[in-house]
C-alpha cells in the first residue's frame, strides 16, 4: 500500500481555497532559515552566556555559502549579561540544509550560543505554500520544488515572467540568483 500526504479538503472552507491573487511578494533564498517558524527556522543547542542587548552573534557556514547572523533582543534572569532569551535575525543565511550546526565566530559575550538549522522551508509557507512567478531573464531549465503536499518534484522548461499556479514550500536546488524566483502569497 501507497502512503500518501493528504491535505484538508477545500469545499466549503473559504480561508483553504487555492490562490487566485496574491497579496504579496518575497524573493525565495534557497536554505535562507526560515525566520517566520515558531522556532525561527533553529533548534538552539545552548544559550551560552555574558550576551548583553544589541550583540551580534555571526554563525559559521556550516553549508551555507552566505552565514546567518542574529542580534540579541533580550538575556535571561533579568541582569546586565547572560544567556541569549530572544533575538532578530540581521541576516538569514543561504545555502544551508536542515540539521547544519551554526557556532559563533565572533567574540561577544562568554560565547557559546550554538544552534542547528532546523528549517529552511520558504517563509510563512507553514499552513499554506506560496505560488512561484519566473524571474530569471534567461528563465530556468529546471527547478526542483517541495509541493506543499510533502512530494519533490521538478519542473522543467521554465520561462522567464511565468506564473506557477502551485503551492510549494521549498525549492530544492542551489544556483538560483537574486530575484530569480519570488514567492507570491
Amino acid at each position: 500500500m501507497i502512503e500518501t500526504n493528504q491535505l484538508s479538503g477545500l469545499a466549503g472552507n473559504m480561508q483553504a481555497e487555492p490562490r487566485v491573487f496574491s497579496h504579496d511578494a518575497q524573493a525565495i533564498v534557497v536554505g535562507a532559515i526560515n525566520y517566520s517558524e515558531k522556532n525561527k527556522g533553529i533548534k538552539i543547542t545552548n544559550f551560552g552566556d555574558g550576551y548583553a542587548p544589541g550583540d551580534f552573534i555571526d554563525f559559521s557556514a556550516g553549508s551555507g555559502s552566505v552565514i546567518a547572523s542574529i542580534k540579541v533582543l533580550t538575556i535571561s534572569g533579568g541582569a546586565a549579561t547572560g544567556p541569549v532569551e530572544t533575538f532578530v535575525y540581521r541576516t538569514f543565511g543561504k545555502g544551508y540544509v536542515v540539521g547544519d550546526q551554526l557556532v559563533q565566530t565572533n567574540n561577544v559575550g562568554n560565547q557559546g550560543f550554538n544552534c542547528d538549522v532546523a528549517n529552511i522551508d520558504i517563509p510563512n509557507t507553514q499552513q499554506r505554500g506560496c505560488c512561484l512567478y519566473i524571474g530569471a531573464s534567461a528563465g530556468i531549465p529546471a527547478l526542483s520544488v517541495i509541493m506543499e503536499s510533502g512530494n519533490t518534484v521538478s519542473f522543467n522548461t521554465l520561462s522567464a515572467g511565468s506564473i506557477l499556479p502551485i503551492l510549494v514550500k521549498r525549492i530544492t536546488q542551489g544556483g538560483l540568483g537574486a530575484n530569480d524566483v519570488i514567492a507570491l502569497y
